[in-house]
């Protein structure tokens, strides 16, 4: 195989997106050397088709009008979520927030990563982001942040996170905690809201397998 040509196929697949070095080499290249990939990669930057973001992370360049390459390739569907200050800003529950955009991702390796002070990455290895891990997710953080901000608007909060729980599922929360502990009170809220929601759930016998 032509490492090289392989490589370069790959990027040009992929343009607008990021290559995050460990990732693609665990998932997609475990069989080039290290010190080959390197070269290579050294290789297309020069050629322009590769632009180094950060150590380890390369922008694949595009002549096209790309969505933020970041939130492209971390936070897409099934690779990530934001959460955090952005994400109560979007949905109304704060109203400023001009902190790092703080993402749970699957798609990186290391357990956490900070690209300047614009973006701070998370390891999360759920299975796949779906919309129900996601909306999940998103009702987990809100509950367990709700009196971390004094000007988290409690009514909205509810509303999103009732409407989040429609998503529920079992097999998808045993994911969730397995891959990212919430505090056991956090646990218990949930548990007692999909109760008063009528939502069919076996929250509290999962998190005792899992918090054991």
């Amino acid at each position: 195989m032509n490492y090289t040509k392989t490589i370069r196929e790959y990027c040009n697949q992929n343009r607008g997106r990021m290559f995050d070095v460990s990732y693609e080499m665990k998932h997609h290249f475990e069989m080039v050397p290290y010190r080959t990939m390197c070269k290579i990669l050294s290789r297309l930057e020069d050629e322009g088709l590769l632009s180094l973001y950060s150590k380890g992370l390369y922008y694949i360049n595009t002549d096209e009008n790309m969505i933020d390459p970041i939130i492209a390739f971390y936070a897409s569907d099934y690779t990530g979520l934001v959460v955090g200050g952005a994400m109560y800003k979007n949905y109304g529950i704060i109203n400023e927030y001009e902190g790092p955009i703080v993402i749970y991702t699957n798609a990186m390796e290391t357990t956490t990563k900070n690209l300047g002070d614009k973006y701070t990455l998370i390891r999360f290895p759920v299975f796949a982001f779906d919309t129900s891990a996601k909306r999940l997710i998103e009702a987990l953080e809100i509950i367990d942040n709700r009196f971390k901000y004094s000007s988290f608007n409690q009514v909205v909060a509810a509303n999103v996170i009732i409407e989040c729980l429609q998503y529920y599922n079992d097999m998808v929360f045993k994911d969730i905690i397995e891959a990212h502990q919430y505090q056991y009170s956090t646990i218990c809220t949930l548990s007692e809201m999909l109760n008063n929601l009528s939502i069919q759930n076996r929250v509290m016998d999962i998190v005792k397998d899992v918090y054991k």
